[in-house]
């Protein structure tokens, strides 16, 4: 009975003290990720509308949209007074992961290029999404209307990629919502926005 209780009594020992290592190290290399994944972000931002004022993507110029209640951001990529891109935060639901990406479109808010930030799909087949000549580089170009996936050769819509559908559903459906958002909210004034002005219509969302 007494050697049960000390093995026992020893085991909790070593969980309490796994768990507060564990802890700890989490602590410390939090803020050590997150400083990571923003300047990753940042530097994607910049990549997707290089000719933009860096002040673009300051954090009191970022706005945030609703998708699937959970807050994601958009911004108007300017330099000086014109609008020069439109990007946004998105994500879809892949096979394995969330994946994450940002979607940039020009004044016609056609799509000038997507980039994924992160995800944690199937090596060989999920993943192959980040690919820019297989699959990325097609929804260059394209309005939201040819945001659809079709499982087999287009080039007026988005072409699947054989094995990896789910994933490539995740990445078309999360660009399409940014778009839709972005179309919603500067749609009906882009010519205008793209001069420098004020946009006629507005979807009304959050400011930080």
């Amino acid at each position: 009975m007494k050697e049960t209780i000390k093995v026992t009594l020893s085991l909790v020992v070593i969980f309490i003290a796994a768990g507060l290592i564990m802890g700890g190290t989490y602590m410390k290399t939090s803020p050590v990720r997150y400083i990571a994944e923003q300047k990753e972000k940042k530097e994607a931002l910049q990549k997707l509308a290089p000719e933009a004022d860096e002040s673009s993507f300051a954090k009191e110029k970022r706005k945030d949209w609703d998708l699937h209640g959970k807050k994601h951001e958009y911004y108007e990529a300017k330099k000086g007074d014109a609008i020069v891109a439109y990007i946004a935060e998105t994500a879809g639901k892949g096979y394995s992961s969330h994946i994450q990406m940002l979607v940039s479109v020009d004044g016609s808010l056609n799509i000038k290029d997507v980039n994924i930030l992160h995800h944690g799909e199937t090596p060989g087949l999920g993943d192959q999404v980040e690919d820019r000549k297989l699959f990325l580089d097609q929804f260059i170009g394209k309005g939201l209307s040819q945001l659809v996936l079709i499982k087999g050769e287009t080039k007026e819509n988005i072409q699947a990629i054989t094995g990896a559908t789910i994933s490539s559903r995740a990445v078309t459906n999360g660009v399409r919502d940014a778009v839709q958002m972005l179309v919603d909210t500067y749609g009906s004034g882009v010519k205008s926005a793209a001069a420098g002005d004020k946009p006629a219509h507005e979807v009304k969302h959050e400011h930080r």
